[in-house]
């Protein structure tokens, strides 16, 4: 019996080719956000730092907001969930109790 290592060789292979353009995409991405994301110029006088660090306090806010709003909407979730499983089990306790008595002598 034979290992399959062509198989494997060639797997290894596309998992380089796809890590290798995953890492290009990155790198693109990183590069085209870096006027934005990137810390500016020492050079760069005051108030341009200042313009940058509340762009940045910006991208803050609106990302703590739209995580806020994403947890407030599971909260909601789960406590409808919780709400319904609790209904469901005042429901199976009323048969349990119906059934108890059905089943008990003299029921």
């Amino acid at each position: 019996m034979t290992l399959p290592t062509a198989d494997w060789a060639a797997a290894l292979d596309r998992m380089a080719a796809a890590t290798g353009r995953a890492l290009a995409e990155l790198d693109r991405h990183t590069a085209d956000r870096a006027a934005v994301t990137g810390p500016p110029a020492a050079a760069d006088p005051p108030g341009l730092l200042l313009a940058w660090l509340e762009r940045r306090l910006d991208q803050w806010d609106a990302g703590l907001a739209a995580a806020a709003a994403v947890a407030a909407g599971a909260e909601r979730d789960l406590a409808d969930r919780e709400a319904a499983v609790g209904r469901w089990r005042d429901g199976f306790a009323r048969w349990r109790d119906l059934i108890e008595q059905w089943v008990a002598p003299g029921g």
